[in-house]
């Protein structure tokens, strides 16, 4: 009989416990809402959404586990400019991807993760420069804004 594969929040947990950290409602929390949806959130939106997924959960809670999170690998952010921060599962949870915000509409788009790979691989190379392209919306123009 086959298993079924961890979901985000099992996944979580495990981490979580392999690293002698504490399974906390807001740390599940994040992440269920992080796994339940396509959009770019920011810690405001995460903190409304997980606050109605288990009632009680206080924002500041949700924004330490935003952190806590970060810290191990499990959630990470990308800064889109004027558009602020928003949050997206890392890691194991989530494939890597890179975001392109459209500097007239202001949509933010995903890209594959390995889409400035060559580049990467080139200032690590000529500069010893560490590129972290996740971290940042490239910003351009969208296909209809183009048009």
């Amino acid at each position: 009989m086959a298993t079924q594969p961890l979901g985000p929040a099992e996944v979580t947990a495990l981490r979580l416990r392999e690293r002698g950290e504490r399974v906390t409602p807001a740390r599940l929390a994040v992440v269920e809402v992080l796994a339940g949806t396509a959009e770019h959130l920011s810690a405001e939106q995460i903190g409304e959404r997980a606050e109605q997924l288990r009632p009680g959960i206080h924002r500041a809670t949700v924004y330490r586990a935003l952190d806590a999170l970060g810290e191990f690998g499990l959630v990470t952010h990308v800064h889109l400019g004027r558009a602020g921060t928003t949050y997206h599962l890392a890691g194991e949870l989530a494939p890597r991807h890179l975001h392109l915000r459209c500097s007239e509409c202001g949509t933010v788009l995903d890209a594959p993760g390995d889409t400035l790979e060559q580049t990467r691989r080139k200032l690590q190379r000529d500069l010893g420069f560490r590129l972290a392209p996740e971290q940042v919306a490239l910003v351009g123009v969208c296909a209809d804004c183009a048009d």
